[in-house]
């Protein structure tokens, strides 16, 4: 039970200089790891992000296979939008944080699915 619990406490999120890391147990075939996200408190809000590396193996850059995956994926983006490499969406303050997770899980996932069942690289 005790190698358990410590497996699972690598998905603490843990405070960086200038964000929240948080690493999500999902793996993400995207980049054979699972997901890491950070969260930066803004004026008004929080921003989420990801690490911007998502695309750093691959043929094309990240606007590119952004591009593709918005116009032919019909799944729900929730507003999630890609700025020098980095995914990334702001929140007001009163926003639920497990439910802006919960969409940057989903996105994540879509875009994974995209990018594998599709074949792109």
């Amino acid at each position: 039970m005790k190698n358990i619990l410590r497996q699972l406490h690598y998905f603490s999120p843990s405070e960086k200089e200038g964000y929240i890391e948080l690493i999500i147990p999902v793996v993400i075939k995207i980049y054979k790891a699972c997901l890491r996200l950070r969260i930066y408190k803004t004026e008004n809000g929080f921003v989420i992000s990801d690490e911007g590396d998502t695309f750093y193996d691959c043929n094309e850059d990240s606007e590119y296979y952004y591009d593709l995956f918005l116009k032919n994926d019909k799944n729900n983006h929730y507003g999630i939008k890609l700025k020098d490499d980095y995914f990334y969406k702001e929140y007001p303050n009163n926003f639920n944080i497990n439910v802006a997770l919960s969409e940057f899980i989903k996105f994540y996932v879509y875009l994974d699915d995209y990018i594998k069942n599709n074949d792109i690289r």
